[in-house]
């Protein structure tokens, strides 16, 4: 059975690089003109549940106005911290009379999994898929790692303190890597935080573990600060923090 759509913008009404805030079944979401592609997404940061509305877009991302968060407008996948859950994106169809959006397409909060999105161009639906496995087979021959494993790893790593990981408490502002190395970008949650050699150690020792990587390098900053409001929901509930 065809998934019901519903018609959300005439064509003229979205000029290249336009968006326009919409619901789909009840959900906030932002209608998204890049060149001749449409992209329907949620409009809402999985990181701290903020709108994306006014975020940039670049590259085929949009990113979290509020604390950084990047989101691939395809697939709604995390592209860098502190966001480590997908965002939901939905099927668009660009029609005669404008363009349709339905129901959320099949997404996974792991990052390894197999993800589609609907894609229109230049007036026609196409649909791109993401394949984890050859994704992973790629980078292995490329001595890189996929950005799942590496947050599975860093959430491994626990402050003392606390007794919280690192990701869920929001320390991690950036992950790169590539050639066998990792550089990550963290904080700790005061500069005179006295778990925090034990934290960056414990951090290299975790993702040097990883398959085919040689190096970890810990980069520790204070800009910006780090605070309360960066932490996931779950680790707000273990402090009592509503």
């Amino acid at each position: 059975m065809t998934a019901m759509m519903e018609l959300m913008a005439a064509i003229d009404e979205l000029p290249v690089g336009a968006r326009k805030s919409i619901f789909v079944d009840d959900v906030p979401a932002l209608l998204i003109r890049v060149a001749d592609e449409y992209f329907a997404i949620e409009d809402v940061c999985s990181h701290d549940g903020q709108p994306l509305t006014d975020g940039p877009v670049q590259a085929g991302q949009i990113t979290c106005p509020r604390h950084g968060a990047r989101f691939d407008l395809r697939t709604g996948k995390p592209m860098c911290m502190p966001a480590t859950s997908p965002i939901s994106v939905f099927a668009v169809e660009c029609r005669a009379d404008g363009i349709y959006v339905g129901p959320k397409e099949s997404a996974s909060a792991s990052s390894a999994a197999a993800v589609a999105s609907t894609v229109v161009t230049s007036g026609t639906t196409q649909t791109a898929s993401s394949n984890a496995s050859a994704v992973a087979r790629e980078a292995q021959a490329n001595g890189d790692v996929d950005d799942g494993a590496i947050i599975d790893a860093l959430r491994q790593v626990i402050d003392p303190e606390l007794m919280i990981n690192i990701v869920d408490l929001g320390l991690v502002y950036a992950v790169n890597h590539g050639e066998k190395k990792i550089q990550i970008d963290m904080t700790l949650t005061s500069p005179a935080c006295p778990a925090g050699p034990q934290i960056v150690q414990q951090a290299k020792m975790v993702l040097e573990k990883l398959p085919g990587i040689e190096e970890a390098q810990i980069k520790l900053t204070m800009s910006p600060p780090w605070t309360p409001d960066r932490m996931t929901d779950e680790a707000r509930d273990q402090l009592g923090i509503f």
